[in-house]
């Protein structure tokens, strides 16, 4: 039996300002996560590392179902992997372009990038494992746990068995 969760506007609208919380206390979990984490990063550099990261595994998420052995933190291969132009994270962050540019070659200096030849950006292959990122997703997953159940009993977001 598969599960959808989908939001109810009227109860997100009834409960805003607690489901604007749980949204926020989320991405300052994130935002404390990757600050503390093995590889210190700041708030830009969390936006644009984030932003480089979705559009890498946007095609690997598309799939109906993600392959077991990429679930994890298996090395992707380079043909699942999508880079991303200075240009393009750019736009999808709101930043500066020169912002951009000087932040990523700075994070290619610190080896949380690399210049794809395709073009573009990505993480370095093996990233997870090499800097040692696991350990910063369970306070991320805690506090996403937190607020899912918080909005599912305030109606906010509700589970339906199709």
């Amino acid at each position: 039996m598969a599960v959808r969760i989908a939001t109810n506007p009227d109860k997100m609208s009834a409960n805003w300002r607690i489901a604007m919380f749980g949204v926020a206390n989320m991405f300052l979990a994130t935002q404390r996560a990757f600050s503390s984490g093995p590889v210190p990063m700041g708030p830009t550099e969390i936006l644009i590392y984030l932003t480089v990261c979705v559009a890498n595994v946007q095609k690997l998420m598309r799939e109906r179902s993600v392959p077991d052995h990429f679930s994890a933190t298996a090395v992707l291969p380079r043909e699942w992997v999508i880079p991303i132009s200075r240009n393009a994270i750019a736009s999808a962050t709101g930043l500066p372009r020169e912002t951009v540019r000087r932040q990523v070659e700075r994070m290619i200096e610190r080896g949380l990038l690399v210049e794809d030849p395709r073009g573009g950006v990505t993480p370095p292959p093996g990233v997870i494992d090499i800097l040692g990122l696991e350990p910063m997703l369970e306070p991320i997953v805690a506090e996403f746990t937190k607020t899912a159940e918080q909005l599912a009993r305030l109606g906010v977001i509700e589970v339906h068995d199709d």
